[in-house]
């Protein structure tokens, strides 16, 4: 193991590389949306999944290596600064955002599910295959409903009052779905995708690896190295994305992206590679999701309430969390 004064400036360099991978990724991801014409929804979820990159690699190095406690921590802790950061922080910068109730429920209830199958993953009850089953199936359906337009509904067996709800559920979602904000029709755009992957995938190994090392030699728990710190490094591209559109006044995509990446991240970041290289049940980790159920489903039932995003809401996430980080850091969790 290296000493500390060459871990610490290697860390900061994963750092930087992985944020401009991010950045580099997203801006090509949108320019890839414009060049073959995709719809907003499969541009939407393309874009999140490279949004959500850092986390997911960050999450499959720590799982990979059998630091099974920071894998978790990192999609978790990731999920609850989502909240906290992008639909916190984005509310309290933007003012008040209107936002249709359809579009916060359908996109909120994928997102409670998906944490809700976790929780049993990492509980021992479903093992990971039977997991990873359920997730497809509803994040199928999800990519379904999002990716197909509204016509192609109106022809589904039901009453013409359900098909009628459907229709207007996908409307809502389309009318929110995010557009492609690059208008570049450059050739080649494998190449910086892949530069960009790239550079995601070699950062986040050395950042996960000197995080860890630099976390034994100061006695930083591992749990608290993935769920406060990595999560929230990790979190950083998502958290600039969103305060843009706050502040831009596009609250539906703002709520979207956040609890879309949350989706991404339960599914892609710990189910999967639990799949893949097994995992261990985690009382803490069961708590930290329960936790994320909590706050998940009480920012949704604000939103609800208050039919949009508001500073007073954004302040009750940004002190829930708060109060998680001062739990964390204490060993209470």
């Amino acid at each position: 193991m290296t000493s500390p004064p060459i871990e610490v400036p290697i860390f900061l360099v994963s750092l930087l590389v992985m944020l401009a991978g991010c950045m580099l990724l997203s801006s090509r991801l949108d320019a890839l949306g414009t060049r073959f014409d995709l719809r907003p929804g499969v541009l939407g979820l393309i874009v999140a999944f490279g949004a959500n990159s850092p986390e997911i690699c960050s999450a499959v190095t720590a799982l990979f290596s059998g630091n099974h406690d920071v894998g978790i921590g990192v999609v978790v802790g990731s999920n609850l600064f989502n909240l906290a950061a992008l639909l916190g922080l984005g509310a309290a910068l933007g003012g008040r955002l209107p936002l249709k109730r359809s579009v916060v429920v359908f996109n909120g209830l994928v997102s409670l599910l998906a944490t809700s199958v976790g929780m049993l993953m990492i509980g021992g009850l479903w093992p990971p295959a039977v997991s990873m089953t359920v997730l497809s199936c509803l994040f199928l359906l999800y990519a379904l409903l999002i990716c197909t337009p509204a016509a192609g509904f109106r022809r589904l067996p039901g009453t013409r009052v359900f098909r009628a709800r459907l229709v207007s559920l996908v409307d809502d979602v389309h009318e929110h779905a995010r557009q492609p904000s690059s208008q570049s029709r450059r050739p080649w755009l494998a190449v910086p995708i892949g530069i960009a992957l790239s550079l995601i995938v070699v950062s986040s190994i050395g950042l996960v690896h000197t995080a860890l090392a630099l976390g034994s030699d100061w006695h930083v728990p591992p749990s608290l190295i993935g769920t406060l710190i990595l999560a929230a490094l990790t979190g950083l591209p998502n958290a600039y994305t969103a305060v843009s559109l706050a502040r831009q006044g596009d609250g539906a995509a703002v709520v979207s992206e956040t609890l879309n990446s949350n989706t991404i991240n339960i599914v892609v970041g710990l189910t999967l590679p639990a799949l893949i290289f097994g995992i261990s049940t985690s009382a803490g980790g069961v708590f930290e999701l329960g936790w994320l159920l909590v706050l998940t489903a009480l920012t949704i039932g604000l939103i609800v309430v208050a039919r949009g995003l508001t500073r007073w809401i954004g302040a009750v996430v940004i002190c829930i969390y708060v109060i998680f980080v001062g739990l964390q850091t204490c060993g209470f969790i």
